[in-house]
């Protein structure tokens, strides 16, 4: 009875450990994915800090509301034309090379607007070109690494890989602008930007170690490359039809919650306080979804991706109701907690059933969804808000949210759209799925060791 009674006392220990097991095993299995994971929160660390200090620059030289709207609008419009071009690149060359590279070059912009800033020659317009020019750079980088992470991770841990990312990335994002803001009021917006540009150098430091082969592929031109990525994805309703939701959902939360949301919290909600606090919850509630998703694992992916996002559509029409504060608060934890399972589930859809040689350039259309139909967005605020005011604009967004992100779902490939939990069941399928949505044969193959003394892929 003693043994009986210690074994079980013994086994919620025992499945505490396992858990734990599961969600540290991207970090334990591959010091290649460690090293990535640093990088990426350095450079997320350094990236929050700069954020209020160049909108203040672009304030202090004059620029005000219209002048940080240029900026923005430059630094989309770079990526939007860019992205193509950034995927077709990451699909051809080592992908950590890639990374490493624009990551320096990303550092040199930024230690130009450094010295602008400290000279007092920092304008609009060369603020805005620099923007563009990092947005066009990080087009090439952020294609490049949703392959890196399928590469350097096993296959059933990619899930976890890419909680753990979200999870550290919006810890640092809730910590981080506290740090920059307190760095511009001591020292000046010079000094938050060039902390800035010392991450970008760190993390070119730490990328350039990761040593991971480039995709195997077939030679082919520029051209070429373009249309099979584009051909990937219109062969595979579940992917285009989310990705016109996304480009649907994007401008429609940027304008409920980014540009109606501020003032609306200084008019009804207190001031500028309240929406202080309602920021935070985003944050919060971005951690919170992406420890859920480490914590567990659901089977649907189309299912997690549609269902996550749509919580986006719970803030707006609170507001438009009326709601007091610690109800818009809580609706934009949630919302922000589903759209961060959300983004998780997609990450991890596109590495397990997207071929490795293909990766880049679906990531890439996956950006320019994103993006593609936000300026029209920030066009149309003044006269729909004209017309219906600010509570009838947010009753809207909160409308089209709910419906761009369910309607996915009416197509069966999306609802059949499932987790990789076992490499050997993709074995099992592959000889006989004759569907464009069979998942690629490289993913069932097993990662090589890491020979880090030779430092390349050991054989």
């Amino acid at each position: 009875m003693k043994r009986t009674g210690l074994r079980r006392g013994l086994e919620p220990t025992g499945r505490v450990a396992g858990r734990l097991a599961r969600i540290t095993a991207p970090l334990r299995g591959d010091p290649r994915f460690a090293r990535c994971f640093v990088a990426d929160q350095v450079n997320a660390a350094g990236t929050t800090m700069a954020t209020g200090a160049l909108a203040f620059t672009v304030l202090g030289a004059g620029g005000g509301a219209s002048g940080i709207a240029m900026v923005l609008l430059a630094n989309m419009t770079a990526g939007i034309v860019v992205s193509p071009l950034g995927g077709v690149v990451a699909d051809r060359l080592p992908r950590a090379v890639i990374i490493s590279v624009v990551q320096v070059i990303i550092g040199l912009i930024t230690v130009i607007e450094t010295v602008l800033i400290f000279t007092g020659r920092a304008a609009v317009w060369n603020l805005a070109a620099l923007a563009g020019a990092t947005s066009a750079a990080a087009s090439f980088s952020e294609p490049a690494r949703t392959g890196l992470i399928r590469c350097i991770v096993a296959a059933e841990q990619l899930n976890e890989a890419n909680a753990l990312n979200q999870l550290a990335r919006h810890l640092v994002l809730t910590i981080g602008p506290a740090i920059g803001g307190t760095i511009v009021a001591v020292a000046g917006a010079g000094y938050g930007v060039g902390c800035n540009a010392i991450s970008f150098f760190v993390s070119a430091a730490l990328m350039a170690r990761i040593h991971a082969p480039r995709a195997d592929r077939q030679p082919s031109t520029m051209r070429a490359d373009l249309a099979e990525g584009w051909t990937t994805i219109r062969t595979r309703r579940w992917i285009w039809t989310c990705l016109v939701g996304t480009a649907i959902m994007v401008p429609a939360w940027h304008i409920g919650y980014g540009i109606l949301g501020p003032p609306y919290a200084k008019a009804h909600l207190g001031g500028a306080w309240a929406w202080g606090f309602i920021a935070s919850s985003l944050g919060c509630g971005m951690a919170l979804g992406a420890a859920v998703s480490l914590i567990w694992r659901p089977r649907r992916a189309g299912w997690t991706n549609c269902l996550g996002a749509a919580a986006t559509a719970l803030p707006d029409p609170l507001m438009a109701a009326g709601a007091p504060l610690p109800v818009v608060m809580g609706a934009v934890v949630v919302a922000a907690c589903g759209l961060s399972m959300s983004v998780v589930a997609w990450q991890t859809a596109i590495q397990q059933h997207i071929p490795a040689d293909q990766q880049g350039r679906v990531s890439a259309f996956n950006d320019i969804a994103g993006i593609s139909l936000t300026p029209i967005g920030y066009l149309m605020v003044l006269p729909v808000t004209g017309a219906i005011g600010v509570r009838g604009t947010l009753l809207v967004c909160g409308i089209i949210l709910a419906a761009a992100n369910l309607a996915p779902l009416l197509s069966r490939d999306v609802r059949k759209l499932t987790f990789l939990t076992d490499t050997s069941h993709a074995i099992e399928q592959l000889p006989g799925d004759p569907t464009p949505d069979g998942l690629a044969q490289d993913l069932a193959t097993p990662h090589p060791p890491v020979d880090e003394s030779a430092g390349r892929p050991g054989r």
